[in-house]
């Protein structure tokens, strides 16, 4: 009887260690879903793209349909306001420009931003980025869509990663 009971309070001791670990181990400043707006989104990160342009006839970036590569430098401002200044590599060529525009952080973290790409050469160039935060805003994973072609962002396949600095 009493090997009995000192197994049970062993493996009751045994028990609260591992509750006790397992509730230690537990993140108490993680975010909630639903908590998220523009100002987790805000300092210097460092900001890599690729994919696929894919334009049709007629548009600016045509000629550089192909493989696509961007890296560059964003500043986020967490009020909605962003900029940036960014090297494409546009098919084999390289074309430093910068941009800015807006962005909403919407509660379950995910974020559209609209820029305007100032291209040498190219004049203007309208952009959505479609994102999600990650670890609290310092990671943001990026789907970009456009540019536009007259009223309807045109065929390109561009995802990546901004990195907080």
């Amino acid at each position: 009887m009493r090997r009995k009971i000192i197994r049970l309070s062993l493996a009751a001791i045994a028990l609260g260690c591992i509750a006790f670990f397992i509730i230690s181990m537990t993140p108490t400043n993680a975010q909630h879903y639903g908590d998220f707006n523009n100002h987790h989104l805000r300092g210097n990160y460092a900001s890599q793209l690729n994919g696929t342009i894919n334009c049709p006839d007629g548009h600016p970036l045509a000629p550089f349909n192909g493989p696509y590569a961007l890296n560059g430098l964003v500043s986020a401002d967490g009020n909605g306001n962003a900029q940036g200044t960014v090297y494409d590599n546009l098919n084999g060529m390289l074309v430093l420009y910068s941009w800015e525009g807006t962005y909403e952080v919407n509660p379950d973290g995910t974020l559209l931003l609209d820029a305007y790409c100032d291209f040498p050469g190219m004049g203007v160039l309208y952009v959505q980025m479609f994102g999600v935060l990650c670890d609290n805003g310092k990671r943001v994973r990026l789907m970009q869509v456009g540019p536009t072609y007259g009223s309807n962002m045109v065929g390109t396949t561009i995802v990546g990663s901004w990195i907080r600095q």
